[in-house]
């Protein structure tokens, strides 16, 4: 694995703006989905991209994937910003970069054959002749666990978790830089759970290839991920390698996450803690910092002032008034 990121995330902002009425249309303020956040991924690695539902991940993964343009800020694919890209250049980086999704059947043609589609971006890039790419196809099955003689059944004959290896083999025909694996496991059945995660390990060491993984199972992300990344109301508030971001968690939005789920070993004691409140609408987030309100260590400060994100120990930053 390099230690030159892939992938540089630099002061990125996504801003919806809200409006009531039609003809006649008042606006309403702004969706901050995603707020000045920042982040790189070396080659090779993986980012573990968490926090609960609306914090900004998915809007994150969609301006990394260039569907959506930023309201501010860049993202940078080996150096190059991705936003703008034309022509050659954008068939190129659609190449580079490709995504599997947590539901392999939605993402699944069922009116065509899994050899048609892993070949179809193939087909569409002119990768070459009609033998290399069923060669390539074939060596893709193999990869993924799957035969090669599966290539002309339809989606509906194979189990989910074969579904999945599916959208994977098709997410890798192009030799794809960075794959974006969004909750990639959490609707298959638990028991081939594993199977999945260490399929994924093994291709990104076969391959180099970097990911990005967005996940609510924080269990997938300890296994998978070299550093990780918590994010709440659009904004990051702890960002460190996962081994001490496990071992050492900082912010108290983070224990409070982590507490909700079981303990990487029985000895060790985990006492829960349950936030009050509910999560604060996007379109009118509070002052200062955005946990303040159902932060259990909320001081005066918390609601003037918003906390820079600090780095506490090597490489391990915190966004919170406690460590000022």
């Amino acid at each position: 694995m390099s230690d030159e990121p892939l992938l540089r995330v630099d002061r990125l902002s996504k801003h919806y703006p809200v409006s009531k009425g039609v003809l006649f249309a008042r606006s309403l303020g702004q969706v901050k989905a995603v707020d000045d956040i920042s982040f790189s991924i070396p080659a090779g690695g993986t980012l573990g991209l968490v926090g609960e539902s609306g914090c900004g991940k998915t809007t994150t993964s969609k301006l990394i994937l260039n569907l959506e343009a930023p309201t501010s800020g860049q993202v940078l694919l080996d150096g190059t910003p991705i936003h703008g890209l034309e022509g050659a250049a954008l068939k190129q980086f659609r190449a580079r970069v490709q995504a599997v999704f947590q539901d392999p059947w939605s993402s699944l043609n069922p009116r065509m054959t899994v050899g048609r589609t892993i070949a179809e971006s193939l087909i569409v890039t002119g990768w070459g002749s009609r033998e290399e790419i069923a060669a390539r196809v074939a060596e893709l099955m193999v990869q993924v666990g799957l035969r090669p003689e599966q290539v002309t059944q339809y989606p509906h004959e194979f189990s989910g978790g074969q579904r999945q290896r599916i959208a994977l083999a098709s997410a890798l025909a192009s030799r794809p830089r960075l794959i974006v694996l969004d909750e990639p496991i959490s609707a298959l059945d638990v028991s081939i759970r594993a199977q999945m995660m260490n399929l994924l390990k093994d291709i990104q060491a076969q391959d180099n290839v970097t990911y990005l993984l967005i996940a609510h199972d924080l269990a997938t992300v300890r296994h998978m991920a070299d550093q990780t990344v918590v994010m709440y109301l659009g904004k990051i508030v702890e960002r460190a390698p996962t081994r001490a971001l496990f071992d050492d968690v900082r912010h108290p939005y983070t224990k409070a996450l982590f507490s909700a789920v079981l303990p990487p070993h029985p000895d060790r004691r985990q006492d829960e803690i349950v936030l009050v409140g509910e999560i604060p609408s996007p379109l009118n987030p509070p002052s200062g910092c955005r946990f303040h309100t159902r932060c259990p260590f909320v001081m005066a400060r918390c609601a003037e002032q918003e906390p820079p994100l600090r780095e506490l120990a090597p490489d391990h930053h915190v966004a919170c008034h406690l460590y000022a």
